[in-house]
């Protein structure tokens, strides 16, 4: 019954993309004269990326520290990353921002051709020039539009965070943005990397940190490592909570 469940919410979701990708194609249309960032479409993708959470009402989700999100001013935000989810996840929180994936995501159809319309950056992680495509994230920040990197790379294998690498910081130091750390817990149990099928019933966990500023580090090591204990302090929390609410 799991599987059959875990198929036909996978068959809306593509629906969902496909029905995405043609509104903010039109979108996209309307609006590229005024809107260089492609604010709109990626509007039109949050949209639906936040309606994959909601159409299963199982995936309980908890927020922490919303208060501290703000539209106001540009900065790279961070997470780590455990599973598909964790971008739909990311999509129900209250802000505008752009997403910095690896260039394999954007030679998918449909996916990522939404992700062209609406903005998003694309980074060759093998590439000696990595860190140079980092730069296209600068502009969008510059005029006030939010960048979220997962700086661990690449999803989990095994639940538990890994090292982060370091061109976020690297970008936050040469250019003075903030960074901004956000920590998710519970998605790597709805859906595990290299499956299709789901858990339709779980608790996930959304916890916004303060922003770090990068005068603050007398190098980018220094704050790496700061940042990560940062994330890994609160994910080792938010595992604690989901556990306990399990008994």
């Amino acid at each position: 019954m799991n599987k059959l469940l875990s198929a036909l919410l996978w068959l809306v979701y593509g629906i969902s993309f496909v029905l995405s990708f043609l509104f903010a194609f039109f979108v996209r249309v309307f609006t590229f004269p005024f809107d260089p960032h492609h604010r709109y479409p990626n509007a039109v993708m949050m949209f639906f990326g936040k309606s994959i959470m909601v159409l299963n009402p199982f995936w309980k989700r908890h927020y922490y520290g919303l208060e501290k999100l703000s539209n106001s001013k540009g900065m790279i935000r961070i997470a780590n990353h455990q599973s598909f989810l964790d971008m739909p996840l990311m999509a129900t929180l209250p802000v505008e921002m752009k997403w910095v994936s690896k260039k394999e995501l954007f030679k998918l159809p449909i996916v990522g051709w939404l992700m062209h319309l609406a903005g998003h950056i694309s980074v060759d992680r093998g590439s000696k020039g990595a860190a140079r495509s980092l730069q296209k994230m600068i502009a969008p920040i510059e005029d006030g539009t939010s960048v979220m990197i997962f700086p661990e790379g690449t999803r989990s294998r095994d639940g538990n965070m890994k090292p982060f690498k370091k061109g976020a910081f690297h970008a936050s130091v040469d250019n003075g943005f903030l960074v901004q750390p956000i920590v998710m817990e519970g998605t790597f149990s709805c859906i595990k990397p290299d499956t299709w099928e789901m858990n339709l019933r779980g608790d996930l966990h959304v916890s916004v940190l303060d922003p770090v500023d990068p005068a603050d580090f007398d190098s980018v090591d220094e704050m790496t490592a700061h940042v990560h204990k940062l994330v890994s302090d609160e994910f080792l929390r938010l595992k604690s909570l989901n556990s306990a609410g399990k008994r």
